[in-house]
Parts: C-alpha cells; sequence; structure tokens
C-alpha cells in the first residue's frame, strides 16, 4: 500500500500498518552507536524507511533484538544491537560532613580557671553581693536606716559571699547608696548582703570554670560551634549560598563567589567570613557596605574614590564611618569584592593564623591562658555561636570540623 511519509509516498505491507494505532509508553532513551538503518518491522529484510546516524537518540518502547522505537508521528523498528541504553545520572546527594579533633593542653582545668580569675573575666550576670559593715561607719556611727546605706569612705570591694575569701564581684565608692537586704555575720565580722545596679562585674571562679569546661556542651548543641574550626573550608555551594544566606541581603546579595574565594585565599572558614560580614554590615545595608565617597585620608586630600569596608575594620567608635572609610580607601577596597576578599586577610591574621581558630581559643587562647583573648565576657564564644549555626542550618552540602581542647 502506498503511504505518505514526510513531504513524499512511499510503499509499506499492509499488514504493517494498524489505523489509529494507540500510543505506547517508552520503556526508556538511547543512542544509536552506528548508523543505523530503520526498517517498517522487525526483520533485516524489512523494508528501509530511513537511516539514522550515529549517535542519535532515540526512544524505545518495545524491547527485544529488534527495538520499537518512535519514529516521527509513528513507529519502526531498528536492530538492539546498535542501540546503547542511556544511563540516567543520579542527582548528586547533597552532602553534609563533620569531623571531630581533639587537642590535649598541659594545664588542668583548675590551674586555668586560676589563671584567667587574675586578669578579671567579666560577666553581665547579676550575683548576691556582700560588703564589710565597715563600709558604712564613720566617726563611730552606722549609716545605715532601714533598707539604706551609704558609703562612708574611700573604695570598697564587694564580694561573691560574706569573706574576703570570695571573689570581688566589683568596687564601690564613698557616696555609692545600696539597698541592705540582710545582716550576716562570719566569725568575728559582720557583712551586709546589699544590691544596686550593675553593669559588667568580674565573673565568680564557679562561672569561670563552666564556660571553660567543654564538657559542658555537647555536640549539637549550638553552643558546640564555639568548637568550630575556622581554619577549614565549609565547601559551600555557591548557588545554595547565594540562594537561602545572601539573598535579599543588600549590598552582599549574589556575593558567595567572592566569599568563597577570601576564603580559600585566607585560609578560613567561609561562613565565618559571612556571618561576621552581616553582623557588621547590618544585613549588607550599612553604610560602608553600599560604598562611600572618600575625599581625605588622615587629614590629606586624596582623589575621591568610592569604597567599600564589609567587616567594619578600622571603624573606631568615635567616628566609625570616616575611620573606616579610610581604612577601606588605604586598602584599596574600591568594589565590594575587593572589601569582601581583601578585608578576610586582616580577620584571619590575628587570631585564626595565629593559632586561635577556634571561638572558643579565641577567646580563653588554652595555650598561653590569659594573654591575647579576643574579650573578657567569659560568654563571648557561646554568644557568637547562634549566628552561625543558623547560617548553617540553611544549607544541605558543608563540611564542618571540630577541635575540642582537653586539659590534663
Amino acid at each position: 500500500m502506498v503511504i505518505k511519509y514526510g513531504s513524499s509516498y512511499a510503499y509499506t505491507y499492509k499488514s504493517h500498518v494498524t489505523k489509529n494505532a494507540p500510543s505506547e509508553k517508552v520503556l526508556y532513551k538511547g543512542t544509536t552507536t552506528a548508523n543505523l538503518n530503520v526498517r517498517v518491522s522487525a526483520s533485516g529484510s524489512a523494508a528501509k524507511i530511513a537511516e539514522l546516524q550515529k549517535n542519535t537518540p532515540v526512544e524505545v518502547v518495545r524491547t527485544g533484538s529488534w527495538l520499537k522505537i518512535k519514529h516521527k508521528l509513528g513507529y519502526a523498528y531498528v536492530s538492539g544491537r546498535y542501540v546503547k541504553k542511556q544511563t540516567l545520572s543520579t542527582p548528586t546527594k547533597p552532602k553534609k560532613s563533620t569531623n571531630y579533633q581533639t587537642t590535649t593542653y598541659k594545664y588542668s582545668l583548675d590551674t586555668i580557671t586560676k589563671k584567667q580569675m587574675r586578669v578579671s573575666p567579666q560577666t553581665d550576670k547579676h550575683y548576691n553581693m556582700f560588703i564589710s559593715q565597715g563600709a558604712f561607719v564613720s566617726k563611730g556611727k552606722l549609716w545605715i536606716s532601714g533598707s539604706s546605706g551609704v558609703v562612708q569612705s574611700g573604695t570598697w570591694n564587694v564580694r561573691g559571699g560574706p569573706s574576703t575569701n570570695s571573689w570581688a564581684v566589683t568596687q564601690i565608692s564613698k557616696g555609692k547608696k545600696v539597698t541592705i537586704k540582710r545582716k550576716v555575720t562570719s566569725g568575728k565580722n559582720t557583712w551586709y548582703q546589699i544590691d544596686f545596679p550593675t553593669g559588667w562585674v568580674n565573673a565568680s571562679p564557679a562561672d569561670v570554670e563552666y564556660y571553660l569546661n567543654p564538657a559542658n556542651f555537647q555536640a549539637g548543641s549550638t553552643a558546640y560551634f564555639q568548637f568550630l574550626k575556622l581554619s577549614s573550608a565549609t565547601n559551600l555551594n555557591t548557588n545554595e549560598v547565594n540562594e537561602k544566606i545572601l539573598k535579599r541581603k543588600g549590598i552582599l546579595s549574589g556575593k558567595a563567589s567572592s566569599f568563597i574565594k577570601a576564603a580559600k585565599e585566607q585560609g578560613i572558614n567561609e561562613l565565618y567570613l559571612i556571618s561576621h560580614s552581616l553582623l557588621e554590615t547590618g544585613n549588607g545595608t550599612s553604610t560602608l557596605a553600599k560604598g562611600i565617597i572618600v575625599n581625605s585620608v588622615g587629614g590629606k586630600s586624596v582623589k575621591p574614590k568610592k569604597v567599600y569596608n564589609m567587616y567594619g575594620i578600622g571603624a573606631i567608635d568615635s567616628n566609625p564611618i570616616k575611620y573606616g572609610a579610610e581604612t577601606a580607601y588605604r586598602e584599596g577596597w574600591f568594589t565590594p569584592e575587593a572589601a569582601i576578599v581583601g578585608g578576610a586577610k586582616f580577620i584571619s591574621s590575628l587570631y585564626i593564623h595565629n593559632g586561635q581558630d577556634t571561638l572558643y581559643k579565641m577567646r580563653w587562647n588554652p595555650s598561653a591562658p590569659a594573654t591575647h583573648q579576643y574579650a573578657s565576657d567569659i560568654g563571648w564564644a557561646v554568644k557568637q555561636t547562634s549566628q552561625i549555626k543558623k547560617l548553617y542550618d540553611l544549607l544541605s552540602s558543608y563540611t564542618i570540623t571540630y577541635e575540642i581542647p582537653k586539659y590534663q
């Protein structure tokens, strides 16, 4: 019988034609491994209706030594010897990898606590406070009336217990009015428990030891991120960071590749850099982050240029925008990318590449306790972990390395 084939006509056996043949399900896709004849039936003697070039994709609807394939608007047959079944690549599963390291230090926990106490570690915790009765005595008179007392002379230690053996929480001086809570007799001495508003005070030995002791922070907790090794790469996916972390973050939007480049060049954890930048720039919206024109540096006129500062480097409190911008000009941070990559060098040099490459070590410096410590707040390292953990929780693929200190 005569059939229409493409733009012309051809001949085939009537028995090979089915009127309104139902569509058949594609079983798999393949690729021809050689130039291949297409025939009207499953036989090498069947009429040839076309030729497929090598590497032509085909859709197979029936298997066997001869394959039935979709061809133009209908179906045809090719030899199965010359069709390779396509192997569908399985999407790479997001990978989360966690590694643990331990470093042993020569000090005992008790020894390092005592060393830290000598440099007055601070806290914003409010303690029970005690002061010797002598603070309220002047010319033989006790200046306490009801629940109020007034310090009569000099400067007095306010202690964490009714004893000179207790640590000094803070000090108060002549003229300070306090609330008297109770009177305490300790041996031959009389003490008063007092209260008054305090800001930062000297932390108790017990609280210092608590934050120093790694055993108080469990793996999987937010606080455990204080042991995150900041000199280890996180192996982030650029697109994922842009979409899940930096999207709608002002000037930082779409800058994942710059952070990852900075991290690789400086040997620093990418998420730590991003966390630092988000904090310092108010999620990419600060004046220094968005760019500012600088006309003078150090009081001397310079060629006006727009500069960027993504980590608040040099932004001294007295005039953060002025000094942060001048720092950026000196360093040549004339693009957001230059500020991200160049600023990372400052972030890494003072602590991370000085051996203090975890938040814990930045705070406590266990190799040389009570020296070169980033902050005096005993809770500083733990307080930094919340933002970092939130960023990790947004991602599906990363590598984390923890370094946990161990004391003698």
